[in-house]
């Protein structure tokens, strides 16, 4: 039987964002190299960023993806300025209010949005320690809320429950 100890997960997990010069962790020393060649690259172009696709100096992951780092965030930030994360950030709070208002209305498609908003909150939280949102087959946690909220916004209300599904069954 496998045991969890939450301190042991705990103490994993602020083991591997020890930047120090003595850590004893493989991935900690990445992400350090990381932390530092992007927060440089950010500081040379704050505004407007370096470019998508762009690797930072001194921090290459991968020869075939090397604009990929596991500090997703800050390559965000690197790579679109405070302007694109500001723009990105603006679509996810989008997507949390006008989820917010779907749920407060009810009916089906409020209890479909909870746990599409549960579920994507998640995926946010872990992409912050790996880029799952630069790989095309992640964004469909970000899109599954959008085309409810987009069903929503076309009229759902209007059409009634029973045109969620367009086909019917037979009986």
């Amino acid at each position: 039987m496998h045991e969890v100890k939450l301190a042991q997960i705990f103490g994993e997990l602020a083991d591997s964002f020890d930047f120090g010069s003595t850590t004893q962790s493989d991935s900690a020393s990445d992400r350090r190299l990381q932390y530092f060649a992007l927060l440089k690259g950010w500081h040379e172009h704050p505004i407007i960023g370096a470019g998508l696709g762009m690797p930072a100096y001194g921090s290459i992951r991968s020869e075939t993806v090397p604009w990929a780092y596991e500090l997703s965030y800050l390559a965000l930030l690197f790579q679109t300025g405070l302007v694109g994360l500001l723009a990105y950030a603006a679509g996810v709070i989008w997507i949390y209010c006008l989820g917010t208002r779907v749920i407060k209305e009810g009916g089906i498609l409020g209890q479909m949005m909870v746990p599409l908003l549960v579920g994507m909150t998640c995926f946010l939280i872990a992409n912050a320690t790996n880029p799952y949102l630069g790989k095309f087959d992640g964004l469909w946690t970000l899109f599954l809320p959008i085309a409810v909220i987009n069903y929503w916004l076309l009229g759902y209300q209007a059409r009634g429950a029973s045109a969620l599904c367009a086909v019917q069954p037979q009986y």
